[in-house]
């Protein structure tokens, strides 16, 4: 696979390991009932004021593989000498930045280098937090946009490449000189699992089609067929046997475990022999996005409405046409193996077979977002315009886009971030799409500008609260969130505990390290941290003295467990003991984990 080299490469490709972990500094919560409180509003959500290189190193004992959507609109790298925040590399901050961590090179990057040098890092740490089915959104202009697609090729993966969205920012075009008008923005999507998308214009759903899940002459095998699958059968608590058979026609089942109904819903996940039109993976997935469900018979079928068909255009006219070209062959072999006399695949390959007629491919706009449905950046203006009452903010994404882009994915739960949050549109439409569907997804906001709490923070709170356009009210969304700010490294310059942080925020972190969990201050003992899967932590430290893990420490363990895991900064224990009674010693700080 092709790789991009640039000044300074070799500075930052591993950067991301060695940018310091700083704790996060609770400053006040926020709720739409109560407004600002000092206490936390422990919602989820979170706008963090900082530098976000490492503010999202200090998302990393918590959210690790665990970001489901991450949406960013960083510099555009113009060149222009004005910071705006879609704007050039020159902003003060970065440029200390890679003036410490590039060093002499510095004064041989270009603003091409630079921006390279800002983004990398950056996204190496988002890659770290996105969920192995996670999806990530980037929005970027025609100045930066070859040199992204090839260092997300080498970051996210070449093969979770998805797509190169267009998008018309402007209803009128700015004339930058003499021969360029600029339009239109790209967005590129990468996401390791595909199936996540469920379509990218969000048609209403209409006619629904139904389709058996068994093709009898096909070969009898087993699938699992998961808990929560629904029922249509007359009885909604209901036991079938282990062995029992269902038949009708040439069509057969045979359970090989026992099948329990409780409230219209499969209690159980239960082994089924038959003569399976689908594999156990799509079974699954069918099951997961509850199309999946048992008949009037028991039999299994399959709901597909209408807009299956409807994305699967939209799809074909917003795909760069090469991608078409190349995929074409896959896509249908893949979407046979379902639906083998579907009219969707005949659409398919008419839709393929006009785009290979068209010889002038530049007149073709197939991958266009077009304002009508999308927004502009007039849209995203005057949303801000109305919120605040006057213009706080240039270049503003519309919340249409956000939104269309959020909800694309069959994630209505999870962890959305936007690591440049600016205006705060991402966390706006993520409080606008739960309002509409009922979703529990959860924003993370990051920007490291002093408007982060007067401009993003503040967007929050008032569409959360609601507010007036002339004399008309726009009803609050009823958001709440946490507001931080990146506080001191929690390892000084020797990598010893920085005891300037704060105990707790000390043990936080082991218990974080060691559980990936969130973490609940004990008290009941001394040195006690928790417990979690049978096993006991301990974190025996003092500020002004040495400890020891002896066997006058260990009368202090109260708490019995399968397992001990016990830090401290030293051990006299001899090792047949420790291992006898599955102590684990961590010598502080040696052995605590860095993210």
């Amino acid at each position: 696979m092709p790789t991009l080299n640039w000044i300074g490469k070799d500075k930052v490709v591993s950067h991301h390991q060695d940018v310091p972990y700083r704790v996060l500094e609770h400053k006040y919560g926020f709720t739409a009932e109560k407004g600002d409180q000092k206490e936390p509003a422990n919602s989820g959500n979170k706008i963090i004021h900082g530098d976000n290189l490492e503010a999202l190193k200090s998302l990393l004992p918590e959210y690790e593989g665990k970001v489901k959507c991450v949406y960013i609109d960083p510099p555009y790298n113009t060149g222009e000498e004005k910071w705006t925040y879609n704007d050039n590399v020159n902003h003060p901050k970065i440029k200390k930045w890679i003036g410490e961590i590039v060093g002499d090179d510095e004064l041989d990057l270009t603003r091409h280098d630079k921006w390279l040098c800002m983004m990398y890092p950056r996204l190496k740490l988002l890659s770290k937090l996105l969920d192995k089915d996670g999806v990530i959104f980037i929005s970027i202009d025609d100045n930066e946009n070859s040199r992204l697609k090839l260092i997300c090729d080498e970051i996210f993966g070449q093969k979770s490449f998805v797509t190169t969205l267009v998008w018309e920012k402007k209803k009128k075009g700015t004339h930058l000189d003499k021969k360029r008008i600029s339009i239109k923005e790209y967005i590129y999507v990468y996401c390791k699992n595909r199936q996540v998308f469920n379509g990218l214009i969000g048609e209403v759903k209409s006619k629904k089609e139904t389709y058996p899940c068994i093709n009898p002459g096909n070969k009898r095998a087993s699938r699992i067929i998961p808990a929560g699958t629904k029922s249509t059968y007359r009885e909604k608590n209901y036991k079938l046997s282990n062995g029992s058979k269902i038949s009708a026609g040439n069509m057969f089942l045979e359970l090989k475990g026992d099948l329990i109904l409780e409230d219209g819903r499969l209690k159980n996940d239960v082994e089924v022999e038959a003569e399976w039109r689908y594999s156990q993976d799509n079974i699954s997935l069918y099951a997961k996005k509850d199309e999946l469900y048992f008949t009037r018979d028991l039999y299994l079928r399959r709901e597909v409405y209408d807009t299956r068909y409807k994305k699967l255009k939209d799809l074909l006219q917003r795909v760069e046409y090469g991608t078409i070209n190349d995929l074409k062959d896959e896509m249908i072999k893949e979407l046979e193996k379902d639906e083998p006399d579907s009219k969707i695949i005949v659409e398919l390959k008419n839709q393929i077979s006009s785009l290979e007629d068209v010889h002038h491919f530049d007149n073709v706009d197939i991958s266009n977002l077009n304002n009508t449905g999308w927004g502009s950046n007039e849209d995203g203006d005057e949303e801000l315009r109305n919120i605040f009452g006057k213009k706080v903010f240039d270049f503003p994404k519309p919340t249409k886009l956000i939104s269309k882009l959020l909800a694309s994915t069959l994630f209505k739960n999870g962890i959305f971030l936007d690591s440049f949050a600016g205006s705060g549109t991402t966390g706006n439409s993520v409080l606008a799409l739960n309002k509409i569907d009922g979703g529990n997804r959860k924003f993370i906001l990051i920007e490291m500008e002093e408007y982060a709490n007067k401009i993003t923070a503040e967007r929050i709170k008032k569409v959360s609260k609601g507010y007036q356009i002339n004399d008309s009210t726009i009803e609050g969304l009823q958001g709440s969130f946490d507001y931080y700010e990146l506080g001191l490294p929690l390892f000084d310059e020797n990598q010893n505990l920085n005891e300037q942080v704060g105990l707790g925020k000390i043990r936080e972190y082991i218990w974080f390290s060691e559980t990936r969990t969130s973490f609940k201050e004990p008290n009941t003992e001394s040195y006690y941290l928790g417990k979690k899967d049978e096993s006991a932590y301990y974190f025996i430290y003092e500020k002004d003295c040495l400890t020891t893990l002896d066997f006058d420490a260990l009368e202090l363990i109260k708490t019995k467990g399968e397992q001990y895991v016990i830090y401290a900064d030293n051990c006299l224990l001899p090792k047949d003991f420790m291992a006898k009674n599955n102590i684990i010693f961590k010598k502080i700080p040696r052995d605590i984990t860095r993210f």
